[in-house]
């Protein structure tokens, strides 16, 4: 599996990658309080894999954008969403990023985690 993933937005190509600086950058979107300590713990990775299983666009948009932090060319915002509203197969968008991430060192865990209590509930 390659470190990085490619989609073509406006006739570039944009390099997305999951690695600790896209980790970094999404896990400090969602904070808990850690019981008994007085801390928090940075959990926004494992919100935004979890709206994606779900099937939450704008998660979707938001894993795209921060995977192509620090790469060249540079996704907006704006081009991210007409990407998303442009392509042919939105549900394959969905399950390529979820496979790349779940083949990524930094994540691989926390998602095929994730992957594994949402395949328990649908059987149930």
């Amino acid at each position: 599996m390659s470190k990085y993933m490619e989609i073509e937005a406006n006739g570039k190509i944009y390099k997305l990658v999951a690695g600790f600086g896209f980790l970094h950058e999404v896990n400090k979107k969602v904070t808990v309080d850690v019981p008994n300590t007085g801390k928090k713990k940075e959990v926004g990775l494992k919100f935004m894999v979890a709206s994606i299983i779900d099937g939450d666009i704008d998660a979707l948009e938001d894993c795209i954008f921060y995977m192509n932090v620090g790469q060249t060319p540079r996704l907006k915002k704006a081009d991210v969403e007409n990407y998303l509203e442009d392509v042919e197969d939105i549900d394959k968008v969905f399950e390529d990023v979820i496979n790349f991430l779940s083949h990524a060192n930094v994540c691989r865990k926390e998602v095929m985690q994730l992957i594994s209590v949402q395949e328990a509930e649908t059987k149930k």
